[in-house]
């Protein structure tokens, strides 16, 4: 929903669309800034079983919400659960000043047992997000109706489970192998008019809200490198993206075009989509994305699509998205160019996404055996080589030591001591020994070792390596204690003269 803006004067809306703020059911088409998909049939915030008492303030938080239509309507109907928890549990009581912590645990169950018999536990976290995300809003707007308590110690971090727990690779939705086999030999079966859609869904890897709002005059670029398929990506916001297709597709494209153009007339489609609505009350839309579902759900049955155990298969449009990206990473794609195609906002969504199959990591592995080993030669070229003859052949590897191991040169050869092993003896031996013994006669060396120390840690800060700045810093600290003494003129002994210049015997006798 539209932001408003930060000024000390009071925000100023235009007449209709203040006018629409005021009603309890608010049309998305008559706010400048809504988001809202063309492919669906959902305008409308409907506030009329909000808790009249709390009306106003979940009007004016919803208004200043960024979110798309659809997760505005969420945010409301949570909302109403949670106030009609409220006034059940605090009768007659307008704001929540005496909200506490039992308030929300109690709330907390009336979830999982009134309201939860049949909520996921994804569902359970977006419930008490949204609460959460309420009572700060009123909290930074000092609202009368705010909770006196921290929003922090009323909802704690674990009164549910980790959102990350649902995401694994076990959830990915995408369509199997034996299943797109068996799409492709049924494909006479699929409706025609809807098979443009079925393939770029295939071949874009894009949401369903995403092809549907493909217009006529952006959504195809030709380069050097060949055809792009264009247009905006809604939920991340990102904003004519571009992913290569072939020119099969590109011609598919063209040809949709072109009968838009020569079919549909302009007033009913002014914004040009490349798959507009057909219907008189759709008219100016895009396709309606469920009229596809329909399709998919209707050719799945007459296809006969089965799984590996017999039972029957119902595609889903965004399944195709999860197939994208696995045959994307299968095909040996990286992962930051998969994020980048797919238009995920973090990697963690492409990881989930993109699930190596079985077959993947066994010929990567077959791969790997087959061809041995690979080494850079003098020239920089790389060198296949025979696994075994590197370990005949002895040698040191840096690049592996470089990034595994803390290695230092000693007067004699190396030290390849692990990162995190601790070794008195390597870091400036002698000076932490107690029969270590020097005059002010050697301060120049020190105060140059000093230097050299100094002028490490500050390569190592600037390379990011904190362990490298942990151990000049370590060795400094040992070697300071002398210089200081040796400045002083005198002798840096632990020992002491007793030890340094009598027998034991004698240091017996003396005693």
């Amino acid at each position: 929903m539209p932001t408003s803006s930060a000024h000390v004067a009071p925000l100023s809306l235009p007449d209709p669309v203040e006018a629409e703020f005021a009603k309890d059911i608010w049309d998305a088409r008559c706010i400048p800034g809504t988001r809202y998909s063309p492919c669906r049939s959902v305008f409308f915030l409907n506030f009329t079983d909000i808790v009249p008492a709390f009306l106003p303030v979940v009007k004016k938080h919803i208004q200043l919400m960024k979110y798309s239509v659809d997760h505005c309507r969420n945010k409301i109907r949570h909302l109403q659960i949670f106030l009609d928890f409220f006034v059940m549990r605090r009768p007659g009581v307008a704001h929540f000043q005496q909200v506490d912590r039992a308030d929300i645990e109690a709330y907390l169950i009336y979830l999982r047992t009134d309201r939860g018999k049949h909520w996921r536990e994804a569902e359970m976290i977006y419930a008490l997000s949204t609460l959460k995300q309420f009572l700060e809003y009123l909290q930074h707007r000092s609202a009368f109706e705010a909770p006196q308590q921290l929003v922090g110690k009323l909802i704690w971090p674990d009164d549910v489970g980790r959102k990350s727990d649902y995401y694994s690779g076990e959830t990915v939705k995408y369509i199997p192998e034996g299943i797109l086999h068996q799409i492709d030999q049924q494909m006479h079966l699929f409706p025609a008019a809807y098979l443009p859609i079925f393939i770029l869904l295939r071949a874009s890897g894009w949401r369903i809200s995403d092809v549907l709002n493909l217009r006529c005059d952006t959504s195809l670029e030709h380069s050097a490198s060949g055809w792009w398929l264009c247009g905006d990506i809604r939920k991340t916001n990102v904003l004519n993206h571009k992913v290569p297709i072939s020119d099969e597709i590109a011609a598919l494209v063209t040809t949709q075009r072109k009968y838009v153009e020569e079919n549909i007339p302009v007033e009913r489609n002014p914004q040009r989509y490349l798959f507009p609505a057909q219907t008189e009350e759709r008219s100016g839309l895009a396709l309606d994305a469920n009229a596809l579902r329909y399709v998919l759900t209707s050719f799945s049955k007459k296809a006969g699509l089965t799984d590996e155990a017999g039972r029957a298969y119902r595609l889903k449009a965004h399944a195709f998205r999860h197939t994208k990206a696995v045959e994307l990473s299968n095909n040996g794609m990286s992962l930051f160019y998969v994020q980048k195609w797919m238009a995920h906002l973090s990697p963690k969504m492409t990881m989930v996404s993109a699930k190596l199959l079985d077959p993947t990591l066994r010929r990567a592995w077959e791969e790997a055996c087959a061809k041995g080993a690979v080494r850079i030669d003098p020239a920089g070229a790389p060198q296949v080589v025979d696994p075994d003859q590197l370990v005949k052949e002895q040698e040191i590897e840096w690049e592996h030591i470089r990034h595994n191991l803390d290695a230092v040169r000693l007067p004699n050869g190396y030290c390849f001591k692990p990162k995190k092993a601790h070794c008195p003896t390597q870091e400036t031996p002698c000076y932490t020994c107690h029969h270590f013994c020097t005059t002010p006669d050697f301060l120049p060396q020190f105060e140059r070792e000093e230097r050299e120390m100094r002028e490490l840690s500050e390569l190592g800060e600037k390379a990011g390596s904190e362990i490298w700045v942990e151990r000049n810093t370590q060795k400094l600290g040992r070697l300071l204690p002398v210089i200081k003494v040796l400045r002083k003129g005198d002798l840096h002994h632990p020992a002491g003269k007793a030890r340094r210049e009598y027998t034991p015997e004698e240091r017996t006798k003396r005693a």
